[in-house]
């Protein structure tokens, strides 16, 4: 009994070693934050990677010597009750992890930990076949021993074939990108993927090889889409791609009608924000806005890019408001950047040349599309040594002087601006003061009609000449308890922010059910524009300025000499 009793703990133990080896093991997205709270803050590999590591090692110890415990249990004495303890303990510890900020990030966890643990029970079932199997009388059982050869052989075939019903997994996305749309979709199967507009077939190729892949990009010039009013999108499985042959399943087509952006009766489009994996509240803002021309996805629509389904969320979002049936322009967040997908971003969404900055040059809409990138410096300790985008950024000061000198937007009737991360405003830390002016400059001398950001988690309004430039921002009364300090650059174009989770324009915490988006409604020829913040529930939101005192109701109105109402 008393054996029996130790048997019992020892496997409890051993049970609560394995889940916390494999849940620390898992939580790699946190790994910093867990080096930081234990006073690792100098950056570089022993910040990062080190310490965790440590730990991790110290927890598969534990693992191991445990499951020495169990297997050879004539050493067993006192020690089950000691490792029950001590993993019990450690246990804690996880559950502290996971309490003081691991749980904002467990989606990704929990991904890694049933992979971890689905290739742990695969070995526990090889040490069981070793140790236990052989004592046991169903082994001598044939029916037994032909079932599981036969599931064998079937689980072996269908793996091995690529046995998977293919079907389109969301209704395609419209990207405008220069003078070009890129429609995006995606298959369940790896497949071919193509386009047919005005007669003509348009494939996804890489080198002129059609791609083999579940996500399909394929561009066709605006003018053919424009003119045609509808496409019809291909998709076909390949069971087999062989160097000399090889084998297509069924072909499933899709039409789609098409209706491009027509500035006769004015504009209307749509911009969502940081909506960070939260479709449902994001896509619930626009069932009250009616028909709009396009829409704007200004960043952040996921938290990070760890997985196929991150990357193709945007996707998700944009087929849900969309359908394929209008445009859509995509600007990259800072969160986009983070991710072990984010290098493959550019397949999934409207890019050029494998970056997040291009021009739109669409039925006279002219749209410049900017891209800071990550929202600290590149020597911030979060990106240990992997940011460079410097670089980066200085080649979109030459691509707007480059777009200034073309002088592809005079002819534009309506002239925008997106970025996730706002221009016209520098934070605390003056975290790209630099870049901000020099693009502030540029910009100033193009005309814009508006720009749009996100990335704050706020509703805020940068109204030209209403808060002197370069000096620090002081809030109004109204907006109360603002946390972002900073100052404003010195520009002359109207500026949006609308990236915030909740009802009203501020709250002492965000409501998730809903979101806050922001529609604007130009009349191109005599050059006003209507700009309401629309929540979930269809609600245009009271508005103030939050740095100076004023209300607007809830509505701007901005006028053609440049009044604000």
């Amino acid at each position: 009994m008393v054996k029996t009793g130790k048997k019992i703990i020892g496997i409890a133990g051993l049970v609560l070693a394995v889940f916390n080896l494999l849940m620390f093991f898992s939580m790699r997205p946190c790994w910093s934050g867990i080096s930081k709270t234990f006073g690792y803050t100098n950056g570089g590999s022993k910040f990062i990677l080190d310490f965790p590591v440590y730990l991790c090692i110290v927890f598969f110890l534990i693992f191991i010597s445990e499951l020495a415990l169990v297997i050879f249990s004539k050493f067993w004495k006192r020690w089950p009750i000691v490792y029950l303890i001590v993993n019990t303990i450690l246990l804690g510890g996880v559950i502290a992890i996971i309490v003081l900020g691991a749980k904002d990030y467990m989606r990704f966890i929990w991904v890694y930990f049933f992979k971890a643990l689905g290739v742990a029970a695969a070995v526990g079932l090889i040490g069981w076949l070793l140790f236990a199997y052989p004592r046991r009388k169903v082994s001598y059982n044939k029916i037994f021993r032909t079932v599981g050869l036969g599931l064998a052989i079937i689980c072996a075939c269908l793996y091995l074939t690529g046995f998977e019903k293919n079907e389109l997994l969301h209704d395609p996305v419209v990207y405008a990108v220069e003078d070009e749309y890129q429609i995006v979709f995606s298959s369940k199967a790896d497949s071919l993927g193509w386009v047919t507009a005005g007669g003509k077939d348009y494939y996804d190729l890489y080198a002129g090889s059609q791609v083999s892949d579940k996500i399909h990009k394929v561009c066709v010039p605006m003018e053919v889409l424009d003119k045609a009013g509808g496409y019809e999108i291909h998709l076909q499985k390949v069971i087999y791609r062989g160097p000399f042959g090889g084998l297509l399943g069924k072909e499933i087509t899709k039409d789609v009608v098409f209706r491009p952006i027509d500035l006769s009766d004015g504009l209307r489009y749509f911009n969502l924000s940081d909506i960070h994996m939260n479709k449902i509240a994001a896509c619930g803002t626009e069932f009250s806005v009616g028909e709009y021309d396009f829409l704007v996805l200004d960043g952040d629509i996921v938290s990070d890019v760890e997985t196929f389904k991150d990357a193709n969320y945007a996707n998700e979002v944009a087929s849900l408001m969309t359908h394929g049936e209008m445009p859509v322009i995509y600007a990259r967040g800072n969160h986009e950047v983070k991710g072990a997908w984010s290098d493959k971003l550019y397949r999934f969404v409207g890019s050029k040349d494998q970056k997040f900055y291009f021009s739109v040059n669409m039925g006279g809409l002219y749209a410049l599309v900017l891209d800071i990138g990550e929202d600290h410096e590149d020597d911030w300790w979060e990106y240990y040594g992997t940011a460079a985008f410097d670089q980066y950024r200085e080649e979109q000061l030459r691509f707007v002087d480059s777009e200034i000198e073309k002088g592809s937007y005079m002819d534009a009737k309506y002239r925008l601006i997106v970025c996730h991360i706002p221009i016209v405003y520098v934070n605390y830390r003056h975290n790209h003061e630099y870049i901000k002016k020099e693009l502030t400059d540029r910009l100033n001398s193009m005309d814009i009609d508006m720009s749009i950001c996100g990335h704050q988690h706020e509703v805020l309004i940068f109204e030209p000449g209403l808060v002197a430039p370069y000096e620090k921002l002081a809030y109004n009364p109204e907006y109360a308890d603002g946390t972002y300090s900073g100052y404003l650059t010195d520009f002359n174009f109207p500026n949006l922010m609308a990236s915030k989770f909740g009802y009203i324009q501020k709250e002492s915490e965000s409501d998730k059910k809903s979101h806050i988006g922001l529609l604007i409604e130009a009349d191109v020829d005599a050059k006003t524009q209507v700009c309401s913040y629309i929540n979930s529930n269809g609600e245009s939101i009271k508005l103030v300025n939050p740095f100076a005192d004023k209300s607007y109701g809830n509505s701007i109105e901005i006028s053609a000499d440049g009044r604000w109402e």
